[in-house]
């Protein structure tokens, strides 16, 4: 268990990113449901909610989703149950201007999947190890009105032997940077 300078609430510290899958395991269709509709209660800037989510429909999609990421995140993703590409619209859809927040709301939203999926005992590793290319020409995705963000690996933890080392060697929870590394009060 990690431990925080100051109380706060378990499922921050429960939440980590592993890489190691059960590749026998898959989520039901409720329970993915389930974790993306964690995402639509993510607080976002006018309540514009520009984050867009691509998942696999079966396992015949497999392959492709497994193409949208580089070759170092493909061997261990691939025990994952579901992958799930990240995008955002980079404008406001009621007036067309620019939406400088469409990430920072994006990022709400996959933190709430996350703890949703720890909330079920299950794990959630997002990466920005994608193939944007690939996913903007296969999903025919316009990357001027949205932006390509990242991938997301959800499962149950499993066995980490398929791992190279240096992932092996990560493969558990991680600490932080204390506050006074980030907070300043003037």
């Amino acid at each position: 268990m990690r431990h925080p300078e100051f109380p706060i609430d378990s499922q921050f510290l429960d939440r980590w990113s592993p890489r190691g899958f059960d590749p026998h395991f898959k989520l039901s269709e409720a329970e993915i449901d389930s974790i993306l509709e964690a995402a639509r209660w993510a607080p976002s800037c006018a309540n514009e909610q520009p984050w867009i989510f691509y998942r696999e429909k079966d396992a015949a999609s497999r392959p492709l989703f497994l193409s949208f990421l580089t070759e170092g995140n493909q061997y261990w993703v691939k025990h994952a149950s579901h992958i799930i590409i990240v995008c955002a619209h980079k404008t406001f859809a009621a007036t067309g201007k620019p939406n400088k927040y469409y990430a920072y709301d994006t990022g709400a939203a996959w933190l709430s999947m996350a703890l949703q999926a720890r909330h079920m005992g299950y794990y959630a590793h997002c990466m920005g190890g994608i193939e944007e290319g690939v996913i903007a020409e296969k999903l025919g995705i316009d990357t001027n009105a949205v932006e390509i963000l990242s991938a997301i690996a959800i499962g149950k933890h499993g066995e980490n032997a398929h791992l190279h080392d240096r992932h092996r060697a990560q493969e558990k929870p991680n600490t932080r940077k204390p506050q006074r590394e980030f907070v300043y009060k003037l």
